[in-house]
């Protein structure tokens, strides 16, 4: 498992001293969120790294399906409904939102990014902060009769209100788009997972039906997205660079190297900081595990929709991302010796071998003032 949901709480404040930045780190985060308390989740938050589930749904049209979600964060989610006569899977990978229907996959418009994350419901309890970073002050409010408290969101285009009880339990939640009936969730049937408390029934009204979720498994800690990405087989070309870009992203998030290794061809040229190095084979495997084991990143997102690029006779592609990322550098003897955070703009080279795009280089540079 990635060492950055190992960390004590100790490294985490040292980091956090060390980049001047206390206010944002996870403490404070769990912090603004009263409910976790009262459903055994405060201070654990920065061991859960994924959240997976399965329900079957009820439709007040009649309509039955099941769905399953897994969750990283907000730019790792997948969303897939099985009906009787098909399957549909969505996804958020970085800024690349995608549809699958079991044949060909199809970059979404921008909308499907809210409704997969929307869909994320025990995320939505764990870290409403995450997914919704700005965020107001608790307030007095009402839900379904009930007095209570409420925390909003502040984003314009829609706002996200979770309502919790005296004691802390939440209560439901509120979903308001701009000129549209407020979507309205509530929660039941309350369970340990992993000793934290979360809801095996949620309902959900939009205003025109209601659909009750009953969960068969929530899981913490398990899951991936690969389970649910469409075969290689039927990707573009495109798209093909596109999951490559997603390998190494996640590889560095997960502090792995596996997908790095795979992707990479028989000899690598890193061009960074004025400086060109060539490397082959083990020697390359050897940097990679390197660079993994001296930082631990908590961030590691794109900023832009990668830009791809493939030759005309189809034998070179290239991939054009601009990532941020931030997290804790380790010294030699793996204890945290500092904070890590920069924007880099890089350009990842592919050849085409024997069918299979393989990497070849890459060129970055990093925004002034990167620590």
């Amino acid at each position: 498992m990635h060492k950055k949901f190992l960390l004590t709480l100790a490294h985490l404040a040292l980091s956090a001293l060390l980049a001047g930045i206390f206010a944002v780190s996870a403490t404070a985060q769990q912090s603004a969120l009263p409910w976790l308390e009262s459903i055994g989740a405060r201070g654990r938050l920065a061991d859960i790294h994924t959240i997976s589930a399965e329900a079957a749904v009820t439709v007040s049209d009649g309509l039955t399906y099941t769905v399953n979600t897994v969750f990283h964060d907000r730019q790792r989610a997948v969303f897939r409904r099985v009906y009787a006569d098909r399957t549909i899977t969505q996804g958020v990978e970085g800024r690349y939102i995608w549809s699958f229907d079991g044949k060909a996959e199809t970059e979404a418009p921008p909308f499907v990014e809210e409704f997969v994350l929307g869909h994320q419901l025990h995320a939505q309890l764990l870290f409403f902060d995450r997914l919704h970073p700005e965020i107001g002050t608790s307030m007095p409010a009402q839900f379904a009769g009930r007095k209570c408290m409420s925390l909003a969101s502040e984003n314009k285009n829609s706002s996200w209100i979770l309502y919790y009880d005296p004691t802390g339990r939440p209560l439901g939640m509120e979903n308001t788009r701009t000129k549209e009936t407020p979507i309205i969730f509530k929660f039941d049937d309350w369970r340990p997972v992993a000793n934290i408390s979360l809801p095996f029934a949620i309902l959900i009204d939009d205003g025109k039906r209601s659909f009750q979720y009953r969960y068969s498994s929530v899981k913490l800690n398990e899951g991936s997205l690969a389970v649910f990405r469409a075969a290689e087989e039927v990707l573009t070309e495109e798209q093909r660079l596109l999951r490559l870009h997603r390998i190494i992203m996640d590889d560095h998030l997960f502090g792995r190297t596996d997908g790095m290794k795979n992707v990479r061809g028989d000899s690598m040229v890193i061009v960074s900081d004025g400086e060109v190095y060539k490397m082959a084979g083990a020697e390359s495997d050897a940097m990679l595990d390197r660079m993994m084991t001296s930082r631990d990143y908590t961030v590691y997102d794109d900023l832009i929709r990668p830009i791809v690029k493939i030759s005309n006779d189809g034998s070179l592609g290239w991939v054009i991302a601009q990532v941020s990322a931030s997290g804790v550098r380790f010294d030699a003897n793996g204890k945290p010796s500092g904070p890590l955070e920069f924007v880099c703009a890089w350009i990842e080279l592919y050849e085409k071998v024997q069918g299979r795009w393989r990497l070849l280089g890459n060129v970055s540079n990093f925004r002034p003032g990167r620590k």
